[in-house]
């Protein structure tokens, strides 16, 4: 058996095998069983017994798998350990979460390498680095999803009776973000940047790409109607698609879509894409039914709009608001060109749309020129130091919002034509993040 990365791997959530060498004095003196290490840029707050050695690291909001948590005694309910007079400190729902412990934040949570030995009965060889998120065919982690029971109608079929019309190589969700303090080392001096704010809405894309037409004669198609035939003719055309963070609202050639909020979003958008564009957006405010788009706790992320009176009042820049954060364009061939960061700002003034807050464009090392370029720690000073920036409304609440709710962070990009970003979120909005995680409530994008 060997660690592996399965088909729905995800670098933000996965497990990592870390050396831990040293370890720091909790921040809090007062705090004597516990001291904290530092694995990818997270302070991780330990037991004081803890000693220097092979860990294997999970990152907060991930997901272990039960039966790994069972046999290591990590459950805090005892009878759903292996050993019932032993308990842990995990619930249920087997949750990486982010705590504070004597008022310090701690992001992940470590175990020794001999834990997954102990849950399979095996006796693998951890290299320092390797990341993972299963043995074999066994998962061991994943991003955390809050489980609800969905019902179906049974005298309903789920089968579309449309003609899907995507060509595969042309439509493109967008790539996972990275959380840059996996990898802060990414960012070097000379590095042409991007920072822009990260706001908390529900991800929205529009394209004008190349789909399947259908150009069956209307003889051809009344055939279809008998037993056993089925004729279709094809060519490709331009045409619209627009779809929520991983579904394809409008897929099939005969779709008669849905009024929700990201077909509104997407008349706003549609009337702007030139042949072969894509655009990708958050869609922030309230919903046509006048819930909000994003809440923690009860307090909605506004972004200065208001709940709409009733679906006809529904209206763009008043009841909800779009911020384009990436642009593409995709030739017939299926080559995909990204837009510069900067390409995307200019493109949205000179049509009249929104993008995300811009808030430094330019080179790292004249952004925190006292870091030296020499320094073989810059990209994690680098971010440290953004994590601590006010000018960035780290750690404060949304500047934009009406409603008091944190700030959720900053989105990274290096101007190199890649199809890549990286994102820091504020501690606050993850901490307020997890409590409502904990009370069950689930945001729209998570479910779409």
């Amino acid at each position: 058996m060997k660690l592996t990365q399965s088909k729905r791997f995800n670098p933000n959530y996965c497990a990592k095998i870390v050396k831990i060498e040293s370890f720091t004095p909790h921040p809090n003196p007062k705090c004597t069983r516990l001291k904290c290490c530092t694995v990818d840029g997270y302070q991780i707050a330990v037991g004081i017994d803890t000693q220097p050695g092979i860990y294997v690291y999970f990152p907060i909001e991930s997901q272990l798998n039960e039966d790994y948590l069972s046999a290591n005694n990590l459950f805090r309910h005892t009878e759903r350990n292996a050993d019932k007079e032993i308990g842990g400190f995990f619930e249920d729902n087997c949750r990486v979460k982010i705590i504070k412990l004597q008022g310090v934040p701690s992001e992940g949570f470590i175990m020794p390498t001999e834990s997954i030995d102990k849950w399979l009965g095996t006796n693998l060889v951890y290299n320092v680095g390797v990341e993972f998120d299963a043995v074999d065919d066994k998962v061991l982690c994943r991003k955390y999803y809050k489980q609800q029971s969905i019902k179906v109608p049974q005298n309903k079929s789920n089968k579309h009776k449309g003609i899907k019309k995507v060509i595969d190589d042309q439509f493109k969700f967008h790539y996972d973000t990275v959380l840059i303090k996996k990898c802060p080392n990414i960012i070097k001096p000379n590095d042409l940047i991007s920072i822009t704010a990260k706001v908390h809405g529900i991800s929205g894309i529009s394209s004008y790409l190349l789909c399947k037409k259908e150009i069956t004669p209307k003889w051809m198609r009344l055939l279809n109607h008998l037993p056993f035939i089925k004729m279709h003719v094809y060519t490709q055309d331009y045409d619209y698609l627009y779809a929520s963070r991983t579904v394809i609202k409008n897929q099939y050639i005969d779709s008669n879509p849905s009024i929700d909020i990201w077909k509104f979003a997407d008349d706003v958008i549609r009337p702007h894409l030139l042949k072969g564009m894509t655009c990708y957006y958050e869609i922030v405010g309230y919903t046509p039914k006048g819930s909000a788009a994003q809440s923690m706790g009860g307090k909605a992320f506004d972004y200065g709009c208001v709940p709409p009176t009733s679906l006809e009042d529904y209206k763009y820049g008043k009841n909800f608001d779009i911020q384009v954060y990436r642009c593409t364009y995709t030739n017939a061939d299926g080559r995909v060109f990204e837009f510069s960061a900067r390409q995307v700002q200019q493109w949205c003034e000179k049509e009249g749309l929104k993008p995300v807050e811009e808030y430094y464009y330019g080179y790292a090392r004249d952004l925190y020129p006292d870091i030296s370029p020499d320094n073989d720690d810059y990209g994690i000073e680098f971010v440290k130091r953004l994590g601590e920036s006010k000018d960035f409304n780290m750690e404060q609440c949304s500047p934009t919002c009406i409603n008091q709710v944190p700030h959720e962070g900053l989105v990274i990009k290096l101007e190199n034509m890649r199809s890549e970003a990286y994102k820091l979120k504020c501690i606050k909005f993850l901490e307020k993040e997890s409590k409502a995680l904990d009370k069950g409530e689930v945001d729209i994008e998570s479910e779409s």
